[in-house]
């Protein structure tokens, strides 16, 4: 993925955690409520919204979504955001806009991934607490929320021009640095490196040669492989070697910090600006999504205000 797409979607996610945490979101259901309870007593109804019932489950659901995002968790904010949510769903309803299942489970995934796996995830949700249902649920207002907002400003769409007049002021966003997939063998003398590279040259593969002579642990277990690197986070000994050498060729021994260094690069990418022709579709639908969101803020704001909202 291209520096730019990544940092545009960077500023995509930063506005969904704007939307009132609408990735992490976690009320309930179609009358307002959280996790459901079998007895009225045990979750009774704390607000109506032009007459509709919100229960006290869906006001906790979402203030431990707040703690889970590591903000305020208030009772006074929680009801506040869920007062906002109803009013999406109800206008979601009668637009006849749903949540897509596809886009509720890929989001998961996501935090799965980031988190680090299915387990990471049970953990975070226990420290709340918060159930894996609640987080669906909260997953599908953030799903329906964009949705909406799609299907109520859909005419809302950043011209060309626009897009451009964004990038000239951004040149910068929208830099590659030079970039390749490194391998290295880190040695403690040089005398030890001149014996690896003769098994490299005598054929032996590098990752064999890696496990047998380097010195540092993770490259033995990686087998040399350090993975796609900028150029420019290298120590400058290392990169102008590999500046010097052919890609996929070894170095010659190189002396750095912590010994000494065969490195060869593969998959190099050089430093560049990536054109407006490439970048305009993830401008345009950035600086709309950006569009639609204000607006959509805008009516839930006024809908706010003219709805009804009390205690019992």
């Amino acid at each position: 993925m291209s520096r730019s797409r990544t940092l545009l979607l960077l500023v995509v996610v930063a506005l969904t955690v704007a939307l009132g945490a609408a990735v992490l979101a976690a009320c309930g259901g179609a009358d307002g409520g959280g996790a459901s309870s079998s007895s009225p007593a045990a979750d009774p109804v704390v607000l109506h919204v032009d007459g509709r019932a919100i229960h006290k489950s869906a006001v906790d659901s979402v203030r431990a979504e707040f703690r889970l995002g590591g903000t305020s968790d208030t009772e006074a904010r929680a009801e506040k955001e869920v007062v906002r949510r109803e009013l999406v769903r109800r206008e979601a309803q009668r637009l006849g806009v749903t949540a897509d299942p596809k886009e509720v489970a890929s989001r998961r995934s996501a935090m799965v991934a980031q988190l680090g796996g299915e387990q990471a995830l049970a953990a975070a949700l226990a420290k709340v607490p918060m159930t894996d249902a609640q987080l669906r649920s909260g997953l599908t207002d953030g799903v329906l929320r964009e949705a909406l907002q799609d299907a109520k400003f859909k005419d809302l769409v950043t011209s060309t021009a626009a897009a451009r007049a964004y990038y000239d002021a951004h040149r910068s966003t929208f830099q590659v640095q030079a970039s390749a997939h490194v391998w290295a063998v880190q040695v403690a003398a040089e005398r030890i490196a001149e014996s690896a590279l003769g098994r490299l040259r005598q054929g032996h593969p590098f990752d064999e040669v890696a496990r047998q002579f380097s010195t540092d642990p993770e490259a033995k277990a990686q087998g040399g492989d350090m993975g796609t690197v900028a150029l420019s986070s290298l120590p400058a000994p290392l990169r102008r070697a590999l500046e010097k050498t052919p890609a996929g060729q070894v170095t010659k021994p190189v002396q750095g910090p912590g010994g000494w260094y065969l490195l060869k690069a593969t998959g190099l990418t050089r430093a560049h600006t990536v054109p407006f022709s490439k970048a305009e579709k993830d401008i345009v639908k950035e600086l709309t999504r950006r569009k639609r969101f204000a607006a959509l803020e805008a009516w839930l704001n006024a809908a706010r205000d003219q709805a009804t909202v009390t205690r019992p």
